[in-house]
């Protein structure tokens, strides 16, 4: 018989990783600026693509910037992201061979026992990453080297949040036209510049929320205008009003 473990949410945060889990019902059409591994972790889940139709499965990878809906009716919901500039990605492109540009829906007991696992158990955070790498494959063989001028701007969002360097800034710093530019950064990322720039920093604000529980001050430390703006980029990029994660987590570690 199945046994029944609380409904809790958890979010664990690394530089090239990223680990949900939590209860769930409906996630409304979002897009993500990365790629993202959808788990039902006791039962299976719904998605639809765009316009699409609905699809019921256990796992599914969605690439960076194609919108979905998803339904776990309450179930509970495992959630790994990949970031697209780091060598965590080439790992995850090899241990699951998916498509890069459509969606994927697949059957995978290994992935689905070990993120059972580390829901119900709840390990200290360096078992978790250690977890994550055996299940990934990542044996140090792999180094992802973007090319320099993409990386330049990706290093000044991160470290520079607040700042909105403009597309002229950056081409002219990378000595190319802006429309190249753009061109050459979504060719490395996956997504337009604006995008990944707002995706980095949602996560540079949650970075900070865990800081310093304090919606608005991580909001502007991360280069939003204001807690309303942050929220509505937010519901964007994940389907869900922010509010409604923090207030019920449960463990939330960076």
């Amino acid at each position: 018989m199945l046994k029944l473990y609380p409904a809790y949410m958890r979010l664990f945060i690394w530089r090239s990783r990223s680990l949900y889990f939590g209860p769930s019902v409906h996630l409304d059409a979002h897009a993500y600026a990365t790629v993202a591994l959808h788990v039902g972790i006791y039962r299976p889940f719904r998605i639809k693509i765009a316009n699409g139709v609905w699809q019921s499965c256990r796992c599914a990878i969605v690439p960076a910037g194609i919108p979905h809906e998803l339904d776990f009716e309450g179930g509970i919901h495992g959630k790994l992201f990949i970031e697209r500039d780091s060598s965590d990605y080439l790992y995850f492109q090899r241990r699951f061979a998916c498509p890069e540009q459509s969606l994927s829906l697949f059957q995978d007991d290994e992935l689905i026992e070990q993120l059972c696992w580390i829901y119900e158990l709840d390990p200290d955070k360096t078992v978790i990453e250690n977890c994550l790498s055996d299940l990934l494959r990542c044996n140090g063989e792999l180094n992802l080297v973007l090319d320099p001028r993409v990386q330049t701007a990706i290093d000044l969002i991160c470290d520079e949040p607040d700042y909105n360097f403009s597309q002229q800034y950056l081409a002219d710093r990378a000595d190319l036209s802006p429309s190249r530019f753009l061109h050459l950064f979504k060719q490395h990322t996956d997504v337009p510049y604006r995008r990944f720039r707002t995706w980095k920093r949602l996560f540079l604000a949650l970075e900070s929320l865990n800081a310093v529980d304090n919606m608005t001050v991580a909001a502007l430390d991360a280069g939003f205008a204001d807690a309303t703006h942050f929220s509505h980029s937010f519901r964007d990029n994940f389907g869900i009003n922010p509010a409604y994660v923090f207030r019920g987590i449960n463990r939330f570690e960076v």
